[in-house]
């Protein structure tokens, strides 16, 4: 939330008044010197404003009892030294309790709006367009974190698997908790993996398709006709993995995309068209982009379903994949596997292009899409794969 200061003071008496580290408070008002001036509007993080009327008059040492505050974090916010009957005022209030939807389909418009009130609550990361999907939806990445290790997760590649999204976005919103109120997080100090690791998260990388699987051909706007041509006329959507034109993003990149199209759909439909040329869709373009302006050390795609753990490719990866990889089953419960009757992948062409570690983490079991009531194991499980994903580079 904002406040505004009544009177100057440090921003490390700001940080103890509100229960944050002072890097906390840097992060998200980086144009914050040591001290802050009179009436200067910051950024709270981790708090939201209550607003509340007053039924009786107050002084502002009975204000302070009453609502549980210091005196002098009384005097700082509100500046008075008495409280009429019907002021209306505002109150921080602490948030420690995860905020994203969950029990729920999660299409784009949730994603949206999760954005908006996690960066409201959290404004310790930084958000931006990468791309815009086929129908134009802008496909953001958040980025967590001021470390030297750059690692980048995803999710939604395929448009049934947005149970994954869901997930990935519970695990940002518990991390930036953490962070914020200077928490473990899951047996780790938040604030470490802040310092360490630079996080990057793509929490939907076909938007288009998500909408279609969710909510029917009408998602498809323009491309109504031909999704329901073909889907050959059926009007479940639960099958299409594709983006809304048809074509399968995860068999879109250059590591022996030869092979799929081969083998693979020559034409455009739900599922498994490689496209006619490796990256011609505006979301594997952009994803390979990303990838390409970033120099991450290690990724990982999230989809559904099989717990099991894809960590090779072409023996092209580094030795210390095994060791993850193994980490992460141990973690988890999943199999990691090494070998796949696979191509053309995200994290294929990662491996061969950087020769970095990168995982294709299969959540849950199922038919896709899975079924909501799967969602808390699915994010107990991912939460545990992915600390190790943040916590096991510090040895790489």
């Amino acid at each position: 939330m904002e406040i505004i200061l009544q009177h100057g003071c440090q921003l490390s008496t700001v940080a103890t008044m509100f229960h944050l580290p002072t890097y906390v408070l840097f992060a998200a008002n980086p144009f914050l010197s040591t001290h802050v001036p009179a009436r200067q509007a910051i950024q709270v993080p981790g708090y939201r404003a209550e607003k509340i009327v007053l039924e009786h008059d107050l002084s502002a040492e009975a204000f302070a009892a009453a609502f549980k505050m210091p005196i002098r974090k009384v005097n700082l916010l509100y500046g008075q030294s008495q409280f009429a009957a019907g002021d209306e005022l505002v109150l921080p209030r602490s948030v420690t309790k995860p905020q994203t939807a969950f029990h729920q389909a999660y299409d784009y418009a949730t994603l949206l709006q999760d954005f908006q009130n996690l960066h409201q609550l959290f404004p310790i990361f930084y958000m931006h367009t990468i791309y815009k999907s086929v129908l134009g939806k802008p496909v953001t990445e958040i980025q967590i974190g001021k470390g030297k290790r750059k690692i980048h997760i995803n999710a939604s590649f395929h448009g049934n698997e947005w149970i994954t999204t869901n997930a990935l976005m519970r695990f940002v919103n518990m991390y930036l908790i953490a962070v914020t109120h200077d928490q473990k997080l899951f047996g780790h100090p938040a604030s470490k993996l802040f310092r360490d690791v630079t996080l990057s998260v793509v929490p939907m990388v076909n938007p288009d398709g998500v909408d279609l699987v969710i909510h029917g051909s009408k998602a498809a706007q323009e491309y109504e006709e031909l999704v329901c041509f073909l889907n050959e006329g059926a009007a479940d959507f639960r099958g299409w993995k594709a983006n809304i034109a048809g074509v399968d993003l995860n068999k879109q990149y250059p590591a022996k995309w030869e092979y799929e199209q081969e083998r693979k759909p020559k034409l455009p439909g739900p599922r498994d068209f490689p496209g006619r040329t490796p990256l011609t869709e505006n979301e594997s373009i952009g994803m390979y982009q990303l990838v390409e302006s970033r120099n991450f050390d290690l990724l990982a795609a999230l989809h559904t379903q099989g717990e099991e753990i894809y960590w090779s490719f072409e023996e092209k990866e580094p030795s210390i994949s095994a060791h993850i990889a193994k980490k992460m089953e141990q973690a988890s419960g999943y199999q990691a596997i090494k070998t796949l009757d696979n191509y053309a992948g995200f994290k294929d062409w990662f491996i061969s292009a950087y020769r970095r570690p990168g995982f294709t983490i299969e959540l849950g079991k199922g038919t896709n899409p899975l079924p909501i009531d799967q969602i808390q194991t699915i994010y107990q499980k991912l939460s545990s794969i992915l600390m190790v994903l943040l916590t096991e580079t510090e040895h790489n």
